[in-house]
This record gives C-alpha cells, sequence and structure tokens, in this order.
C-alpha cells in the first residue's frame, strides 16, 4: 500500500527537480526472473530504474541504509531488502536474492558495490553472474546518465540536471553452457565483462559530454558574439528614429543607457569577471533582462507601439526561461539567441507596420515552435501556456489578421535559422552532453 502512495510521490517530484528521460523500457521482460544491472553514480539510481516499470524491483540495498528513520521505512516499502556489506558476511542476502528469483520477480542490484566516482564501470563483483547462472534469470544492463552531476555523494542536497536511465536488450544466458559452467569463475567474469560493456556503451558518451560541460565553465569567456551586437544596432537604429520623429533631445539618455549598462557588463565579462557556472549562466541570460526593462523605453521614444499585453508576454517568456535550468547549456543559448533575433526583428518589422501584437506574436510563436523542435522539458505545460497566453491576446484586442499571421511567420523564419545556420556549430559543442547513449 505504501509503494503505491510513494510511486506518484517520486514520480512528481524527479519530474519537477530533474529532467528524466527513458529509453528502452520495452526492454524488461514484463514476467519472469529479471536481474536489473547498473551503473551506481547517485542517491537517486533506485528510484530512477523503478519509476518507470510496471514491474516492481527489489533491490539489494545496505543494511546501515535501513536504520535510518524514515528513510528504511521509504526503501523498505519501495521493495529494498538490506544486505551487510562486511567481508564474508552477503551470503544471507544471497539467499534472498535466489528467493526473489525463484519467485519470478525483479531483483535490482548496483554491481560494483558501492557508488561510482562518476566514470566508467570498472571491474564488477560477481553476484550478478552467479545469481543469473543458479536461477537461469535474464540480464537487464541499465545506464544511468547525469545522475553523478544531478547528485555527487559528497553532497547533501540534489540540483537540477538532466538525467537519461536506458535499458539494454536483457542478456539470456546458454542453458547448456550455464549448467555445464556453474562454478566456473572465468565464466562469472566473462558475463560480467559483457554487462560492464553495454553499459559503458551509452555510458561513455555521457562522461564526455558532462566532463565538456564542467571544462567550458572555465574557460575564458567568448568573445561578443553575433547576437549580442543586437543592442549595438538597434540604439543606432533607435536614435536615427528619434531624431526623424523629434524625441531624440529630450530623450536619447533613456534609449541609450540601458544598452550602454549592457556592454559595460560585457566588458566586465571579458577581462574582470572569473570564469564559472554562474557567469556563464549569467551572461547567456543578460540579453533576455535587456530586453525586458529596455523594452519599454526603446518603444515609446521611438513611437513604436509598446503593446498593451506586455506583462502576458513577460510572465510567459520567464515561464518558459527558467524550464531551461533543466536543459543542456547549448540548447539554452540557443534558445537566447531565438528570442534576440525575434524580439529586434519584431520592432524592425513594426517601422514599417505598426501592430501592438507584433512583438507579443513573434516571441509566443516562437517559444512555441522552439520547445516542441527541440523537446524542451515541460514542453507540454509550455505549449498550452503559450496557446492560452496568445487567445488571451487575441481575445483582449480582437485582432488576428494579415500582421497577425506576418508576425507568426517571422517567428517560424527565426526557428528555421537556428535550425539552418547555428545547428552545426552548436552540435559540434554540445557533442555527448544530452546524447547519453547509442542504440544496441
Amino acid at each position: 500500500m505504501l509503494q503505491q502512495v510513494l510511486r506518484p510521490v517520486f514520480w512528481v517530484i524527479f519530474r519537477l527537480i530533474f529532467s528524466v528521460e527513458y529509453y528502452g523500457v520495452e526492454h524488461v521482460p514484463e514476467r519472469g526472473p529479471v536481474i536489473i544491472a547498473g551503473n551506481h553514480p547517485s542517491y537517486l539510481d533506485p528510484v530512477l530504474v523503478g519509476l518507470p516499470l510496471r514491474r516492481q524491483i527489489k533491490f539489494m540495498a545496505w543494511d546501515a541504509l535501513f536504520r535510518v528513520p524514515l528513510l528504511g521505512l521509504m526503501i523498505r516499502a519501495l521493495g529494498a531488502f538490506p544486505v551487510d556489506i562486511g567481508k564474508g558476511k552477503g551470503e544471507s542476502a544471497f539467499r534472498e536474492a535466489l528467493r526473489v528469483l525463484g519467485e519470478g520477480e525483479v531483483l535490482g542490484i548496483f554491481p560494483e558495490g558501492q557508488r561510482s566516482e562518476g566514470g566508467p564501470m570498472g571491474e564488477l563483483k560477481l553476484g550478478v553472474a552467479r545469481l543469473a547462472v543458479d536461477t537461469g534469470a535474464q540480464v537487464v544492463p541499465v545506464t544511468i546518465g547525469g545522475a553523478f552531476r544531478a547528485w555527487p555523494k559528497w553532497k547533501l542536497i540534489p540540483k537540477p540536471a538532466k538525467i537519461v536511465v536506458r535499458f539494454h536488450p536483457p542478456l539470456m544466458l546458454d542453458e547448456k553452457e550455464r549448467l555445464e559452467r556453474k562454478t566456473d569463475r572465468e565464466y562469472h567474469a566473462a558475463i560480467m565483462q559483457t554487462v560492464a560493456e553495454r553499459i559503458n556503451r551509452s555510458l561513455l558518451p555521457a562522461l564526455r559530454g558532462g566532463s565538456l560541460i564542467e571544462q567550458y565553465y572555465k574557460q575564458p569567456p567568448s568573445s561578443i558574439r553575433s547576437y549580442e551586437w543586437g543592442p549595438l544596432i538597434a540604439v543606432i537604429i533607435a536614435l536615427l528614429v528619434s531624431i526623424g520623429r523629434g524625441t531624440f533631445a529630450s530623450h536619447w539618455i533613456d534609449i541609450a543607457l540601458p544598452a550602454a549598462i549592457y556592454y559595460l557588463y560585457l566588458a566586465a565579462d571579458l577581462t574582470l569577471i572569473k570564469p564559472g557556472r554562474f557567469s556563464k549562466w549569467l551572461r547567456n541570460s543578460m540579453p533576455v533582462w535587456l530586453i525586458l526593462i529596455w523594452h519599454y523605453p526603446l518603444t515609446r521614444y521611438t513611437l513604436l507601439p509598446t503593446g498593451s499585453l506586455n506583462p502576458l508576454l513577460t510572465g510567459a517568456v520567464l515561464a518558459a526561461f527558467f524550464s531551461f535550468f533543466y536543459e543542456d547549456y547549448f540548447t539554452l543559448q540557443k534558445f537566447v539567441r531565438g528570442i534576440v533575433t525575434g524580439y529586434y526583428f519584431s520592432l524592425l518589422f513594426e517601422l514599417g507596420w505598426p501592430d501592438e501584437t507584433g512583438t507579443f506574436v513573434t516571441l509566443l510563436v516562437f517559444i512555441l515552435v522552439f520547445v516542441f523542435w527541440y523537446k524542451v522539458i515541460y514542453r507540454w505545460l509550455i505549449g498550452l501556456a503559450a496557446v492560452v497566453v496568445i487567445a488571451i491576446g487575441i481575445w483582449m484586442t480582437g485582432k488576428i489578421g494579415a500582421p497577425f499571421l506576418v508576425y507568426a511567420a517571422l517567428a517560424v523564419g527565426v526557428n528555421a535559422y537556428l535550425q539552418t545556420f547555428t545547428s552545426i556549430a552548436y552540435d559540434i559543442r554540445r557533442a555527448g552532453n544530452v546524447n547519453t547513449g547509442v542504440e544496441d
């Protein structure tokens, strides 16, 4: 009963804190004895592996965990049973594992015997092979990628991260060979080598990607990117427009000051600010903050429509933006580039075709297309919110016609630009960061 209550609770918690993707769940047999054997990078692994399966997994777990108040109750409710990791004291747990498999159930084991340090699996204990040989159970190797970054063993609490769990096709032992070589340790070692190879085949790309990201955070900041020149071009155009429309003398400082502060920040980032995770994320998010702060003076003093729907637009952009804390770093860069490109081009369109819904439609349609094209976490929720906000905007303004279609087409064009002209550069840099495996 308690397990039925805890499973949906864990599912909600994991979906809120982490971005979790599952592949190969169909490889777990629906009946009969099965051993699930995987790498063990974090505290999260038993729950991560068990959540997508209909069948309950009974994990072998360190006996000390059962003595921790509340935690012991939860892991026992999730089907775990204790194992004494002291030398020569594991036979009772082995007999319990034999019983579990003898009853045709699913047994979960992390054959490294402890949480890993974030590297590939090395030499494995032979318990999985012994159990498979004794019972004829199928062995399903499972790779957990990204969990080490989410919750390494030296951290007290987890942090948001993208996690990918991949179940591999089951390893089925030849019936005649397993009976003939039941006590052959070389045979057992060969079985475990096969298990490790299947896990490492998809684990290594994830480890390389995580390592590349951590190295990137420590690298010197990028030179000014092409889209980061957008505010400077916008200032020049806005000042020329304000001269023509008679607002330059009284309001040029309101137009130029936010952009000037932005470029002072860029100069500081390039010369003074120490490279790190926070500085990289701040640099990537700063163009969005500039737009939110700068939009009103930039449009008002160039006599463009400031937009009555700005509160709705701001909320929608921020809601979509914060979902990228769960995504990989390079997808965030693409998203910001798209927001910046769409925003400044929508203002350029409004110089010749003023419409108070122009920027509103451009950015919301861009978000709608982007989150589904790149399969962003919470895309269905973000997409639904974008559609609802667009519908509210149409209802409030009563406008849906040629301007709407023009600005929607602009948003689609920005997504096409990202896909056509920027994908190769970004995807080379992010290689391995999201792809945690290859198909068997």
